[in-house]
Order: structure tokens, then C-alpha cells, then sequence
């Protein structure tokens, strides 16, 4: 197995901002994957990959991925939709820092068995923006190099800030409807779609009901309520009912009806 090893203990100022400048100015796929493979040789990096989820009207979304991993690897992952219960994404959706895997409760089989058996190890850079954006950059390293620890440590505020310009510059790409470096392209995630009885007890939870007064109202065990928000809370992506609520809403799974001469919008299960 090819390691990579880092070129210099520090990171050259000079060669950092001028990057960051490249990134800004992204006119071609080509230019970004030269510049991902110059930022991955510079710090050591044996392999990385990016990607980020576009919302389309909140009911479904986008996956763009580039990875490095042969053909085959990729045309498994969207075969077996893979995305949909990769523990690496899964975490970075739900968290801003970054985290190596081998800190995960779990990584799932398709990961590289060269990680499975600790001849490397991997970290991931979430990246949050408005309305909803997720984007991340993963990338392994050899756990054998000295000092490994300490150097992650020191390029962790760069690669976050090189992270952002990545996913921003592959972004745009797509919005210039320019050719991608996305190896795996559009994945299509399928709509979000709630039952009834969940987006019941979401507009409920919305307007401050505890769990007992839902079931009170509904006519359903306090059990149920619980299991119908934490099912919507994990359909959506997110982190507590709260959180599952304002999604809700943004997203037009539970909607907001008007009365007239009110001037007041009240929360409704129906839905456009």
C-alpha cells in the first residue's frame, strides 16, 4: 500500500492563501481536482473525497459525491445507495466539528478494510450553511506516521477553511451548470413523506404540548407519541424534536393555515 507522507511540519503561508484564492476562482472541474490533489499531497492525505446535499423543496434531496475509489467501488455505493446509512455522513450532518472515525460507534462494511484494520484511519469536515446546506470532506492518513496526532491537531483549522472553499467551488460549478468533478454525480434521495398521525403529533409538540397532553388529545398511548416523533425526528435528519419541528415547517411536511380577519396563522397537518 502507496502512503503519502505530509511534505513540510508546517503550512506554508504563501502556498495556503494562494489556494484559497484558486478555489474562488474556480472556472473548470479539471482546475478543482488538480487543486484537491496538490491540498491532499500537501498534508499526507491517502485518499479523499467530497461532497455536498442540495434540499429540493425539502421533500427530497441531491447527493453530489467525488470520491477517488476505483469504479467498481463507486458503482457498489450507488447500486446498494450506500449514502443512506453512511456513518460518516449520518454524524456530520448532525455535528459541526470535526471527528475521526475510529472515534465512530460503528463504520460500515463498505468501508476500506485497510481502515477496518487500523493500518489507517480517517476524519471527516462537516461543512453547515443556510437553508439547510451539508456539505463534507473526508480524507484517510496513515496512523503509522510520527506524531500523527499533533499534526492533526495543527492542520484542523486549515483543512476546515480549505473544506469550505472546496464545497463552495463545487457548488458553484453545479449552479454555472459547468461539468463537475462529481464522480457518483446526482443520488437521488427519495421524498420525505410523514404519516398523518406523526405530522399530527409534530403540530401538537409545535404548539408546546408534552408528550402526555398529545396522547391526551390524539387518543393514542403516550408510547406512540414518542415513537411517531422520534421516527419523524430520524426520517428528517435531526437532532431533537425541535429541531425536527422548524424542518418540518420549513419544508411544508406540516403546514400553516391563516384565518381571516386574524391576522394569525395557526399550524395545521394538512399539507399542500
Amino acid at each position: 500500500m502507496k502512503v503519502n507522507w505530509v511534505k513540510n511540519s508546517r503550512i506554508p503561508t504563501k502556498w495556503f492563501n494562494n489556494t484559497l484564492k484558486l478555489l474562488d476562482a474556480i472556472e473548470s472541474s479539471q482546475q478543482l481536482i488538480d487543486i484537491v490533489m496538490d491540498i491532499k499531497q500537501q498534508f499526507g492525505f491517502h485518499s479523499t473525497s467530497y461532497g455536498f446535499v442540495v434540499q429540493n423543496n425539502f421533500r427530497s434531496e441531491d447527493y453530489y459525491i467525488y470520491s477517488e475509489d476505483s469504479s467498481e467501488c463507486k458503482q457498489t455505493y450507488i447500486e446498494n445507495e450506500y449514502w443512506k446509512i453512511d456513518t460518516r455522513i449520518i454524524v456530520a450532518r448532525k455535528q459541526v466539528t470535526p471527528f475521526c472515525w475510529s472515534n465512530l460507534p460503528h463504520l460500515a462494511e463498505f468501508i476500506a478494510t485497510d481502515i477496518m484494520m487500523g493500518v489507517l484511519d480517517g476524519m471527516t469536515i462537516p461543512v453547515h450553511g443556510p437553508n439547510h446546506f451539508f456539505g463534507f470532506l473526508h480524507f484517510t492518513y496513515c496512523t503509522t506516521q510520527k506524531k500523527i496526532a499533533s499534526w492533526l491537531q495543527y492542520i484542523q483549522p486549515f483543512v476546515i477553511c480549505l473544506t469550505q472553499h472546496i464545497i463552495k467551488a463545487s457548488f458553484t460549478l453545479i449552479q454555472k451548470k459547468l461539468p463537475s468533478p462529481m464522480l457518483f454525480n446526482s443520488l437521488k434521495q427519495e421524498p420525505v413523506v410523514l404519516t398523518r398521525q406523526q405530522r399530527n403529533c409534530l403540530v401538537w409538540a409545535a404548539e408546546g404540548k408534552d408528550t402526555e397532553e398529545i396522547a391526551l388529545i390524539l387518543g393514542i398511548s403516550v408510547s406512540t407519541v414518542n415513537k411517531h416523533l422520534d421516527s419523524t425526528s430520524k426520517l428528517l435528519n435531526t437532532n431533537n424534536r425541535t429541531h425536527a419541528i422548524a424542518k418540518a415547517i420549513d419544508g411544508k411536511l406540516i403546514g400553516l393555515e391563516y384565518k381571516k380577519n386574524t391576522n394569525i396563522f395557526f399550524l395545521t397537518a394538512e399539507v399542500a
